[in-house]
């Protein structure tokens, strides 16, 4: 199992009153799984407070990057000691 920290950036740090924490996992769907068990439904609920309705998965409606790299580009999703997780919430402009 690996030892990764996950770092909040932007309004999730205002929403979560956290800025990082450190996580156990062997791959990122586990990380995930912990992320969206500790702070989905609280996230989800900061955004309907301000009429944004989301049913879906925290990492659905965020920017994830794996040590820099956006998840959904990745094809190796095991997890490696002193991995870094960042976390962003959804935006949007040009």
């Amino acid at each position: 199992m690996a030892s990764i920290t996950v770092q909040f950036h932007s309004l999730y740090r205002l929403y979560l009153c956290i800025d990082r924490l450190s996580l156990q996992a062997d791959d990122l769907d586990e990380a995930l799984g912990q992320m969206e068990e500790k702070f989905g439904s609280r996230l989800r609920e900061q955004f309907e407070k301000r009429g944004i309705e989301l049913d879906q998965k925290m990492q659905d409606f965020s920017l994830i990057l794996l040590n820099g790299i956006n998840i959904r580009n990745l094809r190796e999703t095991k997890l490696r000691e002193g991995d870094t997780l960042h976390i962003f919430p959804p935006s949007a402009g040009g």
